[in-house]
């Protein structure tokens, strides 16, 4: 089994959710921004409910949940953008 370890800096309610700015991600079932979000809800179980709205970026580019990834990529993750109108 290979492990990946991804750097990810987190933003908004994530930050607090997570307890810091940068957290680091144990990626053991492949290498997509999706597998990523998977190990992140995992870890962080209050943020399931934004699962599929997260904003993923790779290398400061807005992202495909399918895109590959490798460990020296910047990644980070925004909770969903909700509008008040």
């Amino acid at each position: 089994m290979n492990i990946v370890k991804i750097n990810v800096t987190v933003y908004g309610r994530y930050k607090n959710i997570a307890g810091n700015q940068t957290i680091q991600l144990d990626i053991t079932d492949g290498n997509t921004l999706r597998d990523v979000i998977d190990v992140f809800v995992k870890q962080y179980p209050m943020t399931k409910k934004d699962k599929s709205r997260m904003i993923v970026t790779k290398n400061k580019m807005y992202s495909s949940y399918d895109t590959m990834i490798t460990e020296e990529d910047e990644v980070s993750i925004a909770p969903p953008v909700v509008s008040g109108g």
